[in-house]
């Protein structure tokens, strides 16, 4: 068999405690996917954070389940991945750090970067975000200082300080704003203060009710004018298509679609349906926001700031200048690996 599948667990570590309304965390356990196919490797990425369902040893198994099948190549591999019996729902973050290693192996034996294989045109320019966890007010300096120009702050709102945090970032930095709630807000008139607060900086507003409050987000969204990007509740297209209306934005994130063909499947749609596109992430590497940063031509928001916030990344890819996204000059994804992971080989 000339496809050898072989995985690395690795623990990604913040460069401080990371807090949302989810909780805090210092890290966040992934797995690393390496494909090697006639001489050429291809690498995918699997971060999963806690509150997700799938767990990296659901991963694992899952690569083993796909290498008992024995695909021979990289097309018969990526007709596995549209099994929906082995990839379900709850498969989607093993699913994209396969489809990523493919189509890095891909790339790379054609001298094409991904956005080229996917046929994704720059089409319009994009604001790029960095993040700020809940943050006490005397830390928020310090914190901006580490961070890179970008086109605008994401602050984690949702908390007793949410408002104190916002004034004082206001005060300290000149960037627009976009606020995240990550489900933690259960009025519209916690949702309209917050947004008040921002004023005329504020760039849209991330999933501010849980998942099966509709009819609380439809209200947000008709009473205010910054567009409401839905998160948890938008992880593929047939929810895409339901929430139409009710939030006029869409967050995509690989993990959670299942990989850069739907992630590019929803971003088509989205616009199709009149909504604005931002592309998000888990808190990934280098490796994996870089894959997601392909799309990049098709959207309006970037948040793909994992690379800035983690203190062991073990590959490098994607950069930021002046607050614009710079894409490395390679094939595939163009992610390069500079750290020893220690790689399992798969057998069937």
């Amino acid at each position: 068999m000339s496809l050898r599948i072989s995985y690395a667990p690795y623990r990604l570590l913040f460069k401080h405690p990371f807090e949302t309304s989810h909780g805090v965390r210092d890290g966040t356990d992934s797995i690393f996917v390496r494909i090697e196919e006639n001489g050429v490797t291809g690498y995918g990425e699997v971060t999963l954070p806690p509150y997700l369902k799938e767990k990296p040893v659901q991963v694992v198994e899952r690569l083993k389940q796909v290498a008992a099948r024995s695909p021979a190549s990289i097309p018969a591999l990526l007709r596995l991945l549209d099994d929906n019996v082995l990839f379900g729902p709850e498969a989607m973050g093993c699913r994209n750090g396969l489809f990523a290693a493919s189509i890095d192996v891909l790339g790379k034996a054609v001298s094409k970067p991904v956005h080229q294989l996917i046929e994704v045109n720059n089409l319009k320019p994009s604001v790029t975000l960095v993040t700020l966890g809940i943050t006490p007010v005397e830390d928020l300096q310090a914190k901006l200082t580490e961070l890179p120009p970008s086109g605008g702050l994401k602050l984690k709102v949702g908390h007793s300080g949410s408002k104190a945090m916002i004034l004082a970032v206001k005060q300290l930095d000149p960037r627009p704003i976009f606020l995240d709630a990550n489900q933690g807000l259960q009025t519209v008139a916690q949702a309209v203060d917050l947004a008040e607060a921002v004023d005329d900086r504020l760039i849209g507003i991330e999933q501010p009710y849980a998942v099966n409050d509709i009819l609380t987000q439809r209200d947000l969204q008709r009473r205010l004018e910054a567009c409401i990007y839905g998160d948890e509740s938008i992880q593929n297209l047939i929810q895409l298509e339901q929430v139409a209306g009710i939030f006029n934005g869409v967050n995509i994130k690989l993990i959670k679609c299942g990989g850069l063909d739907r992630a590019k499947a929803m971003a088509d749609r989205a616009v199709e349906l009149g909504m604005k596109v931002m592309l998000g992430s888990m808190s990934e590497s280098s490796l994996g926001c870089t894959a997601m940063a392909h799309l990049a031509g098709q959207a309006d928001i970037l948040d793909l700031d994992g690379p800035w916030l983690i203190r062991n990344d073990p590959f490098e890819g994607m950069d930021m200048r002046n607050g614009q996204l710079i894409m490395p000059d390679k094939p595939g994804i163009g992610a390069v690996l500079k750290a020893e992971l220690n790689f399992i080989p798969i057998c069937a």
